[in-house]
């Protein structure tokens, strides 16, 4: 799911506090680059108040050792006896995630942080309270109120739908964003995002895919304007996304495009693989070229850009980029 909840609001004000996107997964990428059993698995989630923040959020939840065995005993019972007066999410998964997830999370020891900014100053947030405990400092410490989780949040979209999927590494630390627009009935754009975290200007990058993950694409071009004019390969790269995405910008192929040759040309995995992407494709500008396409994923694989299962790259003709990406007539 991928919508902005916005359940908590202030009993003073009425000023209301979304919850980020909640699209998260782990993944074994891009540290499993070239081996097979690549794998994603749904991150499970606890609601916080960050204080860092100033707003709702998420933390990981990480079952205990005791969690897994308990759920593992459950799960070995008929479907609707295992669930028969108990919520759990464990219960949920299918049998890869929860493999995966005893595998890589059963004997992690850490304290939860905000997957938004990282902060440690958290309160959570009791989902079976209206209370929550928490004072709205802004106006005159107010009550802040849990209204609860709105049922059945898919809806009809008839216009154009930004939404962001963040990829996790085992220890919580975001890896990559997927970003995705859907313009309804027509086509669907999407990129990947990512900093290295030993790039010197990791805090101000980061912070600006938040921005673009969380609809405020206007904000993070202010924030790129002037790492793009220093020639940052990232912020380069960046920019290019948000002309394949439309985000703020216009969606222009043949503008993406040199950013993301640029951005490549010093050292950008991510934008040799959204290059890639704009090929195996085509865009406003540029047309498909998929030979192009097979020799710039090649590229982005060499650089370390590995964004995709193995099979994907397999492919002839990337025909699974069909319905994700847009595809001119």
């Amino acid at each position: 799911m991928n919508i902005l909840y916005h359940p908590l609001k202030c009993s003073g004000c009425a000023q209301e506090f979304a919850f980020p996107s909640i699209g998260r997964a782990y993944t074994d990428l891009p540290q499993a680059a070239g081996r097979c059993g690549v794998h994603f698995s749904e991150m499970l989630l606890q609601p916080v108040w960050c204080h860092q923040c100033e707003g709702a959020s998420w933390v990981e939840r990480i079952p205990s050792a005791r969690e897994f065995a308990l759920a593992a005993g459950l799960r070995r019972m008929p479907k609707r006896a295992r669930h028969e007066g108990i919520d759990d999410d464990l219960l949920d998964l299918d049998d890869a995630d929860f493999a995966w997830l005893f595998q890589h999370l059963a004997g992690r020891n850490a304290p939860p942080f905000c997957l938004e900014c990282g902060g440690k100053r958290i309160a959570p947030i009791d989902t079976t309270q209206r209370d929550t405990g928490l004072l709205h400092e802004a106006c005159w410490d107010s009550p802040i109120l849990f209204h609860g989780f709105p049922i059945g949040s898919a809806r009809l979209g008839t216009g154009r739908e930004p939404y962001a999927r963040q990829f996790h590494d085992v220890m919580g630390q975001i890896a990559w964003t997927r970003m995705l627009v859907q313009e309804f009935f027509r086509y669907w754009l999407s990129t990947v995002l990512e900093v290295r975290r030993d790039d010197p200007f990791h805090a101000v990058l980061a912070s600006t895919i938040r921005l673009i993950a969380n609809g405020s694409a206007e904000r993070a071009l202010g924030a790129l304007a002037p790492l793009v004019d220093a020639q940052v390969p990232a912020a380069l790269g960046l920019l290019g996304a948000l002309h394949v995405l439309g985000e703020g910008v216009p969606h222009s192929g043949s503008t993406a495009a040199p950013l993301l040759e640029n951005a490549k040309a010093l050292g950008d995995a991510c934008a040799a693989h959204n290059l890639a992407s704009l090929y195996a494709t085509g865009a406003p500008g540029v047309a498909q070229d998929v030979p192009r396409a097979r020799q710039l994923f090649g590229d982005a694989l060499s650089m370390g850009g590995q964004y995709e299962g193995d099979d994907f790259y397999a492919q002839d003709d990337y025909a699974s980029m069909t319905g994700h990406f847009y595809r001119p007539a």
